[in-house]
């Protein structure tokens, strides 16, 4: 019998071990949370240009911020997947928060907000596959471009993951190499010699997420979310780790580079708190029907 011929045109399929890019994650948009949250970014945007328009700003600026707005709201949904995959309702709430963080204190840089994605993904391994060389050029580009804006830490906490992702279960030796190269990057960066303040509210804001996300690291533990593309149960203590970088890298490039760098942070730590305050609200949930049950 002749041997069966292989469809030529499966050869990109998402089982693939070939390719460029290893931590991609599809977006279902037969789910409904997803189409909730697609449908909340485009109102965002329209909410966002209409209170700018009556500010007095021009209508340019007025769309520019609403675009911003619209991209920070989807990010920050994309985000709290990678803090609880399990659950996608605490991403609506993160992004609710993130509306009032932009509309009182302002806007920061969204590509802070893609290359904690990809940091959280690359450790997690949430979309079931290994970081290849698209995810390692991105994280790599991104870093230095930050970099070279004088925010050194950026490339220094990509290597920081880099080697840490070598060293966990399952990790890919060659990680180390690319921690290497980060680190090359950090060499390359500009250096600011103004003075670093941060403000009172920022260190209310970090203090209320750590609080708020904590219940979260624990849940990990008993993940049950798959691999999107092998369908195979993430390790738990990879999610943690990640878990537990997000606080500590979101917390000290705050630090170390002051408000502005803060400000960039705020929709991260509003995921975190949507995290945190969906878990609560199951918490919640739970305790009074357990009551009821009991009564």
């Amino acid at each position: 019998m002749a041997e069966k011929r292989k469809n030529k045109f499966l050869k990109f399929s998402r089982d693939d071990e070939s390719g460029y890019f290893g931590l991609g994650r599809m977006i279902d948009f037969s789910d409904g949370v997803t189409r909730i949250a697609l449908f909340l970014t485009a109102i965002s945007a329209i909410v966002a240009t209409v209170f700018k328009t009556m500010q007095g700003e021009t209508s340019d600026v007025s769309a520019y911020f609403g675009l911003n707005v619209a991209v920070q709201f989807f990010f920050v949904f994309l985000l709290a997947q990678e803090l609880d995959p399990d659950r996608k309702l605490g991403g609506i709430i993160g992004g609710g928060i993130s509306l009032i963080i932009a509309f009182t204190l302002g806007m920061g840089n969204v590509l802070t907000l893609l290359w904690l994605v990809f940091i959280m993904r690359l450790i997690s391994q949430t979309s079931g596959c290994r970081h290849k060389a698209g995810d390692n050029a991105i994280l790599i580009i991104i870093s230095y471009f930050l970099g070279k804006d004088g925010l050194w830490l950026y490339p220094t906490l990509t290597g920081v993951a880099y080697v840490l992702e070598s060293q966990l279960k399952g990790g890919y030796y060659r990680s180390l190499y690319i921690g290497g190269l980060a680190f090359a990057v950090t060499a390359m960066a500009n250096i600011r010699h103004t003075p670093v303040v941060i403000s009172s509210i920022y260190l209310y804001l970090m203090a209320i997420t750590f609080i708020l996300f904590l219940p979260a690291i624990s849940m990990a533990a008993i993940t049950k979310f798959k691999g999107e593309k092998n369908n195979i149960p993430i390790n738990p203590r990879r999610l943690q780790v990640a878990q537990g970088l997000f606080l500590v890298f979101n917390f000290l490039l705050a630090w170390f580079h002051g408000d502005e760098v803060a400000l960039d942070m705020t929709p991260a730590w509003a995921a975190a708190m949507g995290v945190g305050i969906y878990l609560l609200s199951l918490a919640i949930q739970k305790a009074i029907f357990d009551k009821k049950e009991k009564e």
